[in-house]
């Protein structure tokens, strides 16, 4: 993964000796998309790694992502189901708070773990493919939400590790157990009066469920940003390339 994180910086670095003519095809597109032009570069190079990668029968990682998307594709999705008042006056979807969900989540073993290094590079290349200045892999239980790697959220001891599930976006993710795509949640009904929008931590969100083989969503691999954000079936599509090799990392 620093390989790839190498190539990209090349490609926009070199921008520059790039022809008047290429630059400017390259300025329209980017524009066309609502991306600088450097994010649209950095996403076509993860895209057509990820594609390259999953057409090469020699490649392990190609084969894992050919199962990883023929495992998700067939995943059972979770039944609409009804909310509850919790204690503290949130209501949940009872998909938060199921015992074999919660159980699985334990399983994983990854709750209150230190940061490492295979998730914080997974997280950084959501970042740089997308453009924006926050992606996490987040794990939801039914009173808070883990960040197990995240750009942008401070480094080292200033690192936000969780926040109460009361403001989590992702849990929205894993009560449908399908992605979630938030463009500008200020004029969103369901989004407008969340706190985090309250207080601008967010606008623009897009998150992909981590699921496991008996379809419970554990968590995220999310993106989010202060500024709303026309999400394109591109991003989507880069994000959930990502989320299936994140969720390899964990069922490994």
């Amino acid at each position: 993964m620093h390989g790839v994180c190498i190539i990209i910086g090349a490609m926009t670095s070199g921008m520059a000796g790039f022809d008047d003519r290429l630059n400017e095809v390259l300025a329209q597109q980017a524009d066309k998309s609502g991306e600088s032009v450097d994010a649209y570069v950095r996403r076509a190079v993860v895209t057509r790694l990820v594609k390259e990668l999953a057409d090469d029968a020699d490649s392990d990682l190609g084969r894992m992502l050919r199962t990883m998307r023929d495992a998700q594709d067939a995943a059972p999705t979770p039944a609409p189901a009804e909310e509850s008042a919790p204690d503290d006056g949130i209501p949940f979807d009872s998909v938060i708070r199921d015992a074999a969900r919660l159980q699985a989540l334990r399983d994983t073993g990854l709750l209150d773990t230190p940061p490492d290094p295979k998730y914080d590079r997974l997280v950084a290349m959501a970042a740089d493919a997308l453009g924006v200045p926050i992606a996490a892999v987040s794990l939801v239980d039914d009173k808070r939400q883990f960040f197990k790697a995240a750009v942008g959220l401070g480094d080292n001891d200033d690192r936000i590790t969780e926040m109460p599930v009361g403001r989590s976006v992702c849990r929205y993710a894993v009560e449908t157990g399908r992605p979630l795509v938030v463009e500008d949640a200020r004029t969103d009904e369901l989004f407008a009066d969340h706190p985090g929008v309250l207080d601008k931590t967010w606008v623009s969100y897009l998150g992909i469920p981590l699921l496991d083989d008996g379809g419970h969503a554990l968590g995220t691999l999310c993106v989010w940003d202060q500024q709303p954000r026309q999400w394109t079936t591109g991003h989507i599509q880069i994000l959930k390339d990502l989320a299936w090799i994140v969720r390899e990392q964990i069922f490994d």
